[in-house]
């Protein structure tokens, strides 16, 4: 009996997973929304990833008063990283569209005395981001382009809000087909970002540092 249990419950985490994953496709938004909404904070608690987002943010090399964006940040685990950093100055603001993540990053915002330097915002990441033109020195959008329908809209809106010469930090996934990896590299190119650079992130997640090119 218990195994059946056992075996009930991995395939409803892993329906839910995939629900996520595929951003709502097969089994509607709504679902997506409240699966990604109510069981994110505890899939996104851990800190074990503090090192990783250490070889991302030295790989950025921060003068320390940049202002940045992080689109989709979860739990804000990297901008609270970046906040921490012994001198930073700048201003972070980090969005997602669930409202229990955003409140784990303020409430550990809060604990860590960092509340001054991040602001955290609910905001629906696959509308247009209510930010104004080249705002921002640095964009971050790790973990969320993959599971967008129609990524390259959001794309447009990154470079939109990021500064000429700007910095751009995107994650894809090692096991995507050739051709979808290829298509990262082909929209930068057409947004006229330069040739990323490919940072080793997580076992089959890759990081990608590009460089906004053109003053247009």
């Amino acid at each position: 009996m218990m195994s059946i249990i056992f075996t009930f419950l991995g395939m409803m985490g892993l329906t839910a997973l995939f629900v996520v994953v595929t951003d709502g496709r097969y089994f509607g938004k709504k679902l997506m929304y409240w699966l990604y909404d109510r069981f994110g904070p505890c899939l996104y608690s851990g800190d074990g990833e503090t090192e990783r987002w250490h070889k991302v943010i030295n790989a950025l090399v921060l003068q320390g008063n940049e202002t940045i964006l992080d689109v989709g940040t979860a739990t804000g685990k990297l901008p609270l990283t970046i906040a921490a950093i012994p001198g930073f100055r700048g201003r972070i603001v980090a969005i997602d569209q669930s409202p229990r993540m955003i409140a784990k990053a303020k409430a550990e915002a809060s604990r860590r005395g960092l509340s001054p330097r991040v602001e955290f915002r609910v905001l629906e990441v696959r509308n247009s981001l209510p930010f104004s033109n080249r705002e921002f020195d640095v964009v971050l959008c790790i973990g969320l382009l993959g599971t967008l329908p129609r990524p390259e809209m959001l794309l447009r809106e990154l470079r939109r809000v990021l500064k000429p010469e700007g910095i751009l930090v995107l994650s894809y996934y090692r096991g995507w087909p050739i051709p979808r990896r290829r298509w990262y590299w082909k929209q930068l190119d057409m947004l006229e970002f330069s040739p990323p650079q490919t940072i080793t992130f997580r076992a089959l997640e890759d990081i990608l540092i590009a460089w906004r090119l053109t003053r247009n």
